[in-house]
């Protein structure tokens, strides 16, 4: 099983979260990977929201062994596809990011690690298999 990273694992793992433990598992496992656009919403959110500089996650996260997957054609549109079916139904907002996680999920048929309860709920009904983890609180 190849685990697809949603960008609130590796955030709960940099920030030793209640996801944390599992994430560490993850990577001692190997096989571990996440698309570009999910590293960029990692490194946004860190800098942007908890004060870490973007060049500190950068290097924090190259020594992971995680693989970054390119957001290539036909992900990018299947991630269109899925924010325009998938928007609001769950009766919160899908972002795009997020459309492209699970997009990248169905491409390459992957399981998707997160505890975001919105792509949970796509990722499960586009047919994904998925990884529950612990959320912070809130």
């Amino acid at each position: 099983m190849t685990v697809l990273l949603d960008a609130y694992a590796l955030i709960a793992y940099l920030r030793d979260e209640p996801a944390a433990p599992v994430v560490q598992a993850l990577l001692w496992k190997g096989g571990l990977t996440m698309s570009a656009v999910q590293l960029a919403e990692v490194i946004d959110r860190m800098e942007r929201v908890h004060g870490v500089p973007a060049d500190e996650v950068e290097v924090a996260v190259s020594a992971l062994s995680i693989e970054v997957l390119v957001a290539d054609y036909p992900v990018g549109a299947e991630a269109g596809r899925i924010r325009a079916r998938r928007y609001g139904v769950t009766g919160r907002t899908l972002s795009m990011a997020d459309s492209f996680c699970a997009a990248t999920a169905v491409t390459a048929d992957l399981t998707v690690a997160t505890a975001d309860p919105v792509l949970l709920a796509v990722a499960e009904v586009e047919g994904c298999t998925v990884l529950r983890l612990p959320r912070a609180a809130e």
